[in-house]
This record gives C-alpha cells, sequence and structure tokens, in this order.
C-alpha cells in the first residue's frame, strides 16, 4: 500500500472518530466539501452549494444516476470512482477517488432522501 493511500484511510478514520454529530459520516463529508461542493447541494455539508451538477438533496429517492445508470451502492461506487468510463463526456470529471472514498461518499448520499 502506498504511502498517500495509507495517509487517506488514516486521515478517512480520523474524521469519523472526530464526528461530532455521532453518525459516522464526517470524513464523508469532508471529501464532498473537498470533492463535490463546487459542482453539487448536498443536504449537511454547509459549503455544498455547487449549480453545475444537480442538488443530490434527495440522491436516495431516485431510481437513476446521471439518468441512465441504476441507483444502487455498487454503481454509485463505480459511477463516483470513474463517470468518464462510464458516460464519455459527462460534465461529472474523474476525481481521483480511492474505492474508499467513493463508498464513504455514496454511504453518505444514499441517506438523502426526500421528506
Amino acid at each position: 500500500m502506498n504511502a498517500g493511500r495509507i495517509i487517506a484511510i488514516v486521515l478517512l478514520m480520523t474524521l469519523g472518530a472526530c464526528d461530532a454529530s455521532g453518525d459516522g459520516h464526517a470524513g464523508a463529508r469532508a471529501l464532498i466539501a473537498s470533492r463535490c461542493a463546487a459542482c453539487h447541494i448536498v443536504p449537511g455539508v454547509r459549503t455544498a452549494v455547487g449549480r453545475v451538477g444537480p442538488s443530490l438533496d434527495d440522491i436516495a429517492s431516485r431510481q437513476y444516476l446521471a439518468g441512465r445508470f441504476r441507483n444502487d451502492r455498487p454503481t454509485m461506487v463505480r459511477w463516483l470512482m470513474h463517470p468518464q468510463a462510464m458516460a464519455p463526456g459527462t460534465a461529472m470529471p474523474d476525481l481521483g477517488l480511492s474505492r474508499a472514498q467513493a463508498t464513504a461518499i455514496a454511504s453518505y448520499l444514499q441517506r438523502l432522501e426526500a421528506h
């Protein structure tokens, strides 16, 4: 395992352990703030107010991701890791997320349902 990957894992574990809300998603929110916030609105992430991509406020309630892929955790993880491979030319860029990072983000996003 390379040093960058080890640092990322330790950072995620540390952020999760320091989660004051007790929901265990601080690491995911930090990733969303640094990787997704410029393009998406994401509830629970104060800085995620972007309007380039769709709001993710009810992503768990949607049947499809990007209008064409089944909205389930494995597909969401794959989409977060490799959107350009899944839909060449899509506006969503490849962000260089690891599987662990994509899984953490997907876990958080799949809690966001319309109320």
